[in-house]
């Protein structure tokens, strides 16, 4: 703790002296000179990923899900199996043409995973503090994190909570529970995936973290909404990760973030409502202080889908289509009623606004499915780019670990609707994968 807050007096010395902390395009500090934002490559877009459930691996023409088949302790999932089910979802002849899925056995039930394209590599965790390391279906090494405490959710508790693969760095990012002065918080600690995989030292959020982080690997912030109304992001474009926190009006229950890292629209939503958050971080003004700083955008906002309030307990879990303006919207414990948004494709200026959205009903898988159950905690959802057609998909599981739906979210916004409410499913919007 004494070096980490001694590393922080250094940073903020040097943003008194005007000088840079980035090593690459502008961080999110006074330094910055008129909102400027870093370039955006592929490889960083890419790279813009949640830390729920579901981990997404692209390599050539496929794409493979790894499903931790639990969630959090006590998280209304039961037992759970201490296994990761890796089931491919996509080939070059299409959605769904994919072999038999496999099962990986775990040493303790996983909740979360997420997968390094770049390298193949998958990283899963626990809710103790087992980290596991797969390669295709190979558990090649389990590891311990650095968690001394768990965190508690209105979803469930857990040592380790979540985890996000930065694929531009090669580094594992895992939101942990920290014991602090006698006391339990949050916390972050990055696993360096590359040679011999090695864990950083912890890093203190002070608060509780998000049940789901997002990683901008662009402008270097891990984003971390929580469900005490703080949308807290860490600079950690430096050996000395920097808090910023903000305390956003009305009081909102965050549950999960996403960002299009493209732009740098990032968005937060907020259970038992029909509300996602919305700012521009290429606005945000930023202060330095000790613990924490502060960050603010005057043009974020908090807005209202009339239609996702009928959502199973809210807008929960979110996820954008990496290098896209598409992301999806779910309920959580239970529901079929899900959403898709677009987002606006520039930022920068003026206060940023959604373009479209619409509300759907996931149809029934195959039987013996009764309808549609969306997961537990921490959300059974995330979004990938075709590696063949290029389409924004988002991938959804059901509760009972049973189906997979692949959804077409472009499809969904084109499809017959009513006002902001789908009527019509369109042919192929919606694929169901089994697990088994």
């Amino acid at each position: 703790m004494t070096s980490r807050w001694a590393g922080l007096a250094i940073v903020l010395l040097l943003v008194v002296a005007g000088l840079s902390l980035g090593t690459a395009g502008c961080d999110p500090c006074p330094s910055c000179s008129s909102h400027s934002q870093p370039t955006s490559s592929p490889t960083s877009a890419n790279a813009c990923l949640p830390s729920s459930s579901i981990g997404i691996l692209v390599q050539g023409k496929n794409a493979t899900a790894y499903l931790p088949q639990g969630c959090w302790a006590d998280g209304g999932c039961g037992a759970g199996t201490a296994s990761v089910k890796v089931v491919p979802i996509e080939t070059s002849s299409g959605i769904g043409a994919g072999g038999a899925p496999a099962s990986i056995t775990t040493g303790n039930v996983p909740n979360s995973c997420s997968s390094n394209s770049t390298t193949g590599q998958t990283v899963c965790v626990a809710s103790n503090t087992d980290v596991y390391l797969i390669n295709g279906t190979t558990l090649t090494s389990t590891l311990t994190s650095g968690a001394t405490a768990s965190e508690g959710f209105s979803g469930g508790g857990c040592e380790n909570c979540g985890v996000v693969v930065d694929s531009s760095t090669n580094k594992a990012l895992i939101t942990i529970g920290l014991e602090v002065d006698d006391s339990e918080t949050g916390g972050y600690q990055f696993l360096d995936l590359a040679g011999t995989p090695t864990f950083e030292s912890p890093i203190d959020a002070g608060v509780e973290t998000s049940e789901d982080i997002s990683i901008d690997p662009v402008r270097h912030l891990v984003l971390s909404p929580n469900e005490g109304s703080d949308y807290q992001l860490v600079n950690i474009s430096t050996p000395t990760a920097a808090l910023f926190n903000n305390d956003v009006t009305g009081e909102p229950e965050f549950d999960s973030a996403g960002e299009d890292c493209t732009t740098g629209i990032a968005l937060a939503t907020d259970e038992g409502t029909g509300n996602l958050f919305i700012a521009d971080l290429t606005q945000a003004e930023f202060t330095p202080g000790t613990p924490a700083g502060t960050w603010t955008d005057a043009a974020s906002q908090l807005v209202n889908f009339p239609e996702f309030d009928y959502m199973s307990a809210g807008t929960c879990g979110i996820a954008v289509a990496p290098g896209t303006h598409l992301a999806i919207v779910t309920g959580e414990y239970g529901g079929d009623l899900e959403g898709v948004v677009e987002l606006p494709a520039t930022s920068g200026s003026g206060t940023p606004a959604f373009v479209d959205y619409v509300a759907f009903t996931v149809p029934s898988p195959p039987s013996p499915e009764e309808g549609w159950s969306e997961g537990y905690d921490p959300h059974t959802v995330t979004a990938y780019v075709s590696p063949n057609s290029g389409k924004a998909y988002a991938v959804l599981e059901n509760a009972d670990f049973s189906y997979l739906a692949i959804v077409d979210l472009q499809a969904l916004l084109g499809a017959t609707r009513s006002g902001h409410t789908v009527t019509t499913i369109p042919a192929g919007a919606v694929t169901f994968i089994p697990e088994s």
